[in-house]
C-alpha cells in the first residue's frame, strides 16, 4: 500500500523555507545551533517583494489541494490516516526541535552569566561546577546599577530577538520520520538457578544420611 502523503505546512513562508533551506543551512555553516537557519530565513523573508511572496502562496496552494487530492486516493484505497502525535511519546512530553529558536533566560544575570561563565570556569579550575554559579553570583552583587541595566537591554533585545524568530518559525512535520524504537523489555531473571539449587537440596534430601559415631560399649 502507498505511504500516506506528506501534509504541506506553513503557507507560503513554509514553501519558500523548504525550497530555501538547504541553501540557508549552507550559509549558516557548521557548529551554528538548528535555530540560525529558521531565524536567517525569517530576516530574508521579511526582504522578499509582494509579488515573490505571492508565489510562493500559489505554491503552498496548490501543494494543498494535491495533498488533498492525494489523500482522498489514499483513504478510498484502504489507507488509514495516522495522526502526527507518536503512540510511543507521553502525553505532554514532546519531542523537542534542534531548529526550533532557543529561549533567552535568566534575565539580566543570565547574559553577565554567559558573558562571564569562561572567566569564572577558568577561576574556579579543579573545583566542583556550583563553584562556577557561587562565584558569578557573589560577583553579580558587585556589579553596578549602570552595568545591570546594560546586561538587561541585552536580555531585552535577545527576548525580542526570540519572539520574532518564532512568528517565522514552522516545525518540522513528524509525518516522515520513522518511529521510535521501544524500550527493551527487561529480561527477567532466569529460573535455571533457582531450579538447580531446587534439584539440589532434593537430592541432598534424597542422600542417605551419615551414620553417627558407634556407641562405646
Amino acid at each position: 500500500m502507498a505511504e500516506q502523503p506528506k501534509k504541506p505546512t506553513g503557507g507560503a513562508f513554509g514553501s519558500w523555507l523548504a525550497e530555501h533551506r538547504a541553501e540557508l543551512q549552507k550559509e549558516v555553516g557548521p557548529g551554528k545551533p538548528g535555530s540560525e537557519v529558521p531565524k536567517l530565513a525569517g530576516v530574508r523573508w521579511k526582504t522578499l517583494s509582494e509579488a515573490t511572496k505571492a508565489t510562493y502562496q500559489k505554491k503552498f496552494e496548490v501543494a494543498k489541494a494535491k495533498y488533498e487530492k492525494d489523500m482522498a486516493a489514499f483513504l478510498a484505497a484502504g489507507g488509514e490516516k495516522k495522526s502526527g502525535k507518536r503512540k510511543a511519546e507521553k502525553p505532554g512530553k514532546k519531542k523537542k526541535d534542534p531548529d526550533a529558536p532557543k529561549k533567552p533566560a535568566g534575565g539580566a544575570y543570565g547574559c553577565f552569566l554567559a558573558k562571564n561563565r569562561a572567566a569564572f570556569a577558568e577561576e574556579c579550575k579543579g573545583k566542583p561546577v556550583t563553584a562556577v554559579t557561587k562565584l558569578a553570583s557573589e560577583r553579580w552583587k558587585k556589579v553596578s546599577e549602570d552595568q545591570k541595566k546594560i546586561f538587561q537591554k541585552e536580555y531585552e533585545a535577545k527576548k525580542a530577538e526570540y519572539a520574532e524568530a518564532m512568528k517565522s518559525y514552522v516545525p518540522h512535520s513528524n509525518d516522515d520520520e520513522d518511529a521510535e524504537e521501544k524500550p527493551a523489555k527487561k529480561t527477567r531473571p532466569s529460573s535455571e538457578p533457582k531450579a538447580a539449587a531446587k534439584q539440589t537440596k532434593e537430592d541432598s534430601g534424597k542422600a542417605p544420611k551419615a551414620k553417627g559415631r558407634p556407641k562405646k560399649a
